[in-house]
């Protein structure tokens, strides 16, 4: 099933002023939490009516740009875009288009083992130290499976940026949001102790590999993982491959 593009047209003017307010927050360097200027002084800076500025600021709202706070001392705050906010937009495409959850799974397999090998040519010497402490986190926390998942999640998002590539990084958060079950409900993410040691295992074989510069051993190695990893939710849950991808929406995106 092929996604239909966008449509040219002209831009309206509240997207206009959308984008010069990005513009004013990235050029003067804005800190997430910062309140934008009151509603009559952006009146004046931009020019426009009340319900152009008002509807540009709904516009960067809805696109976790900004957060706008009630209240005698609320309006518009600045906030800082996260993956989780691309996850939960490519969950709502992927749910029109009637996506499986099969396929994003074969997304990640595709795309993780590409990133741990960018990880062995690419990772620092602090990037290896920080997936060392996870995969020591993971070790000792075989019996606590809330801290276990974290250090696991933590492990494959260290793994992205070690690659060096910012936007495969991204990407990869938002498929690994999407593909987390814990992120909307879909089962039950928990491991059995069996399946932690498993996962474990894997994790100090990925991470001697990179360590080591290895890109074909991190590669093969982060590949078998992820094949252990679909197998066993494939078994745990035999209707996951024809379970459509389901959007629900999130009151607040995690950091």
């Amino acid at each position: 099933m092929g996604m239909a593009g966008p449509a040219a047209r002209a831009m309206k003017q509240s997207e206009i002023v959308a984008r010069q307010i990005v513009a004013q927050i990235l050029g003067d360097r804005l800190a997430e939490g910062t309140r934008l200027p009151t509603e009559r002084a952006m009146l004046e800076t931009y020019q426009v009516g009340r319900s152009t500025l008002r509807e540009a600021l709904r516009m960067l709202e809805s696109r976790g740009i900004l957060s706008i706070r009630t209240g005698r001392d609320g309006g518009p705050v600045v906030r800082r875009p996260r993956a989780s906010d691309l996850g939960e937009a490519m969950t709502l495409i992927l749910q029109f288009e009637g996506i499986e959850f099969a396929e994003v799974f074969a997304a990640r397999q595709a795309l993780e083992p590409i990133l741990a090998g960018l990880a062995a040519e690419h990772a620092e010497h602090s990037e290896l130290e920080e997936l060392r402490g996870c995969v020591d986190r993971m070790a000792s926390s075989l019996d606590e499976s809330a801290v276990f998942h974290a250090e696991n999640l933590r492990f494959h998002e260290l793994v992205a940026r070690a690659a060096g590539s910012p936007v495969l990084e991204l990407i990869s958060h938002a498929v690994e949001w999407v593909a987390d079950g814990i992120a909307f409900g879909a089962v039950d993410a928990g491991f059995s102790q069996g399946a932690r040691q498993v996962a474990l295992t894997w994790h100090e074989r990925i991470h001697a590999a990179i360590a080591a510069g290895d890109a074909v051993a991190a590669t093969a190695a982060m590949e078998g993982h992820l094949e252990d990893s679909r197998e066993a939710w494939m078994s745990r849950y035999s209707d996951l491959t024809q379970r459509l991808v389901e959007w629900t929406p999130l009151t607040e995106a995690p950091a």
